[in-house]
């Protein structure tokens, strides 16, 4: 049985592997081009990440809570468009 799931899990973990690794390339490439453009993006990015909550007490915990919370939100996005750009690479042409 384990055999059975390493043999479907393997070859689906290593295409997404390079298709997130793709659409990272492709991505730092287009900002390498328009860095005048990409410029704002990153740092409008950068601030999101820092963003307090507004209501309730700001103690240490709260303050670690959030931005963890921030970090976690916006790796998960950039995964996703990554994967999502590097698919459009490795999909079958039909």
């Amino acid at each position: 049985m384990a055999d059975e799931f390493d043999r479907r899990m393997l070859p689906d973990l290593i295409q997404t592997t390079f298709a997130v690794s793709l659409g990272a390339a492709y991505k730092s490439v287009n900002m390498l081009r328009t860095p005048l453009e990409s410029f704002p993006v990153m740092l409008g990015e950068m601030k999101s990440l820092v963003e307090l909550p507004t209501e309730g007490e700001l103690t240490p915990r709260t303050i670690a809570q959030a931005l963890a919370g921030n970090i976690m939100a916006k790796s998960a996005e950039l995964m996703q468009s990554c994967k999502t750009t590097g698919e459009r690479f490795t999909e079958d042409k039909k």
